[in-house]
């Protein structure tokens, strides 16, 4: 860690989630994609990052953004990839042959109008649906990669 750059503020949230070490094997954080104290937070209290992006070429360049600011930060920390709203045009399929051989990319999770209305309705939905499988598909992935790391 760059000591310089990290205030005690930053570490809050590590310290507060140490009390539930013993009893989750897995914590998710969920931040908004902006390099604000609580993405801060997040970053330094987590062992891996999965990086929801969609297949556009900014979302892609923020990738180097990401990096920069995770070496400014002195953090080593394991990142993947996951395309997400993926569409099967020709623009997401080039943007994908870009990052699918990547050894951090976990797959692709296809943009379903149904899900959509389900989300915003507050409404349950299917984990018959074939983005449930991507979904599993990608977990899959990155516990394998865990297995490797022998981290499970």
């Amino acid at each position: 860690l760059n000591e310089i750059e990290i205030e005690f503020k930053d570490l809050l949230l590590k310290s507060n989630l140490s009390c539930f070490s013993s009893d989750y094997k897995y914590i998710i954080l969920d931040t908004a994609p902006s390099y604000d104290i609580a993405f801060k937070n997040a970053v330094l209290s987590s062992d891996y990052i999965i990086v929801p992006i969609i297949a556009e070429k900014w979302a892609v360049e923020c990738l180097d953004l990401l990096d920069y600011f995770l070496n400014k930060l002195g953090l080593k920390i394991p990142l993947f990839l996951l395309i997400t709203r993926f569409k099967k045009n020709n623009t997401h399929k080039e943007f994908l042959n870009l990052l699918k051989n990547r050894g951090d990319f976990l797959g692709i999770i296809s943009e379903r109008e149904d899900l959509n209305k389900n989300i915003a309705s507050n409404s349950r939905f299917s984990l018959e649906k074939d983005y449930m499988y991507e979904y599993k598909n990608a977990i899959n992935k990155f516990f394998d990669y865990l297995k490797i790391m022998d981290k499970i």
